[in-house]
């Protein structure tokens, strides 16, 4: 969210649709940094190969959104009339919506393998399968991996390779 509003301050005026393209391009931006950052604290070696690929699809999608929301905010600034007419506004919708398609078909693929592999509670799978579509993938990509992703930093064996959590140390000394 920070991300979105520095990036809209920062845009020179006049403000309006291209700045909202903007503004989502430093947004997605931030949450594509966000889930690399937390799958690396994770350690992306515990997640397995399906979903890594799924992972990976989302990455992939994130991307296509920040290039194409980027390329429509940089094909109506400046431009009189109808901005509808300047180079790389329809590829740009087009590339952003592929990023939205790669979004959704990523994140559900990650969250019913996640919970079809019973890494998961079943009912956290559905939550972010959920949260994949609501909110929406132009909006919030990434919701329900950073969800399922966050559990597993947050849990001893959400994403864990199968061994046992580690024994807490006391650090007290033993009464007798």
């Amino acid at each position: 969210m920070v991300a979105a509003v520095v990036t809209t301050v920062l845009a020179p005026d006049p403000s309006g649709h291209w700045s909202e393209h903007l503004s989502s391009a430093g947004f997605k931006s931030a949450q594509l940094l966000l889930l690399v950052v937390l799958v690396t604290m994770l350690g992306w070696r515990t997640l397995g190969t399906l979903l890594l690929v799924a992972l990976a699809v989302v990455v992939v999608g994130i991307g296509f959104q920040v290039i194409g929301d980027h390329q429509v905010a940089q094909s109506i600034w400046g431009r009189t009339g109808d901005p509808g007419f300047g180079v790389g506004y329809t590829e740009g919708h087009d590339r952003s919506a592929l990023g939205d398609l790669l979004v959704i078909v990523g994140g559900l693929a990650f969250a019913i393998i996640a919970g079809v592999t019973r890494r998961i509670p079943a009912w956290l799978a559905v939550v972010a399968g959920v949260m994949v579509i609501i909110p929406p993938p132009f909006l919030w990509p990434a919701a329900g991996v950073l969800v399922l992703v966050l559990y597993g930093l947050t849990t001893a064996s959400a994403f864990a390779d199968g061994s046992e959590p580690p024994v807490k140390v006391s650090v007290r000394p033993a009464e007798a």
